[in-house]
């Protein structure tokens, strides 16, 4: 089980050639047709998928595993890559910032207590509403490859 506390400070988190490498996942209730989004904590209004740094103790899914706990307290099990995605771009060096890998988790269980629960709201929305709600490009391209897309 995860713990209760988030794990803060970047000291431990991965980095390639400068770009700071970001797990998480697209949470998803297959029956109902549904994606759990959370609010951001940098933009008021803004919905996103759960993601966080990749450290070092750990697997890429493992730290998609924990982001999406420690931000939206779901549970649940990794059953797809959905890739691998650059987000923005440093003009000095042409280099990402950041670099995304998501992976699709079907939910299994909601806690009602999880250690982001006072700074971050979590609602479901349907494929269609969150393919509109998530403003950042690379969340909306790892939603297209999940398997609510209908591909």
């Amino acid at each position: 089980m995860f713990s209760q506390f988030a794990k803060e400070g970047r000291q431990n988190q991965l980095y390639d050639e400068g770009a700071r490498l970001v797990a998480g996942c697209v949470p998803i209730d297959k029956r109902g047709r549904r994606v759990l989004l959370v609010a951001s904590s940098k933009n008021e209004g803004e919905w996103v998928l759960p993601k966080g740094g990749w450290e070092n103790d750990e697997t890429q899914e493992e730290a998609a595993l924990r982001e999406t706990w420690e931000e939206a307290g779901a549970i649940g099990k990794i059953v797809a890559h959905l890739g691998e995605y650059e987000h923005k771009y440093n003009k000095k060096t042409g280099h990402a910032e950041s670099i995304f890998f998501f992976f699709e988790m079907e939910v299994e269980r909601m806690e009602e207590k999880w250690p982001e629960m006072k700074k971050r709201e979590r609602r479901w929305f349907t494929y269609e509403e969150a393919k509109q709600i998530v403003s950042k490009k690379v969340m909306r391209k790892a939603l297209e490859q999940c398997s609510l897309a209908g591909r």
